[in-house]
């Protein structure tokens, strides 16, 4: 199963492999903020520091959202992407 690694923090997350990265935490109690949940507050931006080959891809309308909150280029939302493999994020 896929590891989550929280770099802020240290802390993992083993998540089934295509799960929602949002369910996953919701489940688990991580050290991860969510809003809205639908992708429109961007209280959940991410940024990936290793891994991002891992998530599912962003449509152009997360990735365009989460820019406006990071100006990382890895920056995701989390209530948005599905997680495939091992990743490392942080928040934004």
């Amino acid at each position: 199963m896929p590891i989550v690694t929280f770099a802020h923090t240290g802390t993992t997350l083993e998540v089934e492999a295509g799960a929602s990265f949002l369910v996953a935490c919701e489940a688990s109690d991580a050290p991860a903020d969510f809003g809205c949940q639908s992708g429109v507050c961007g209280v959940c931006t991410l940024v990936v520091e290793a891994g991002s080959d891992n998530l599912g891809p962003g449509i152009e309308e997360e990735l365009e959202f989460a820019s406006q909150f990071s100006s990382e280029p890895t920056a995701r939302l989390g209530c948005q992407i599905v997680v495939n493999g091992d990743v490392t994020v942080r928040p934004a």
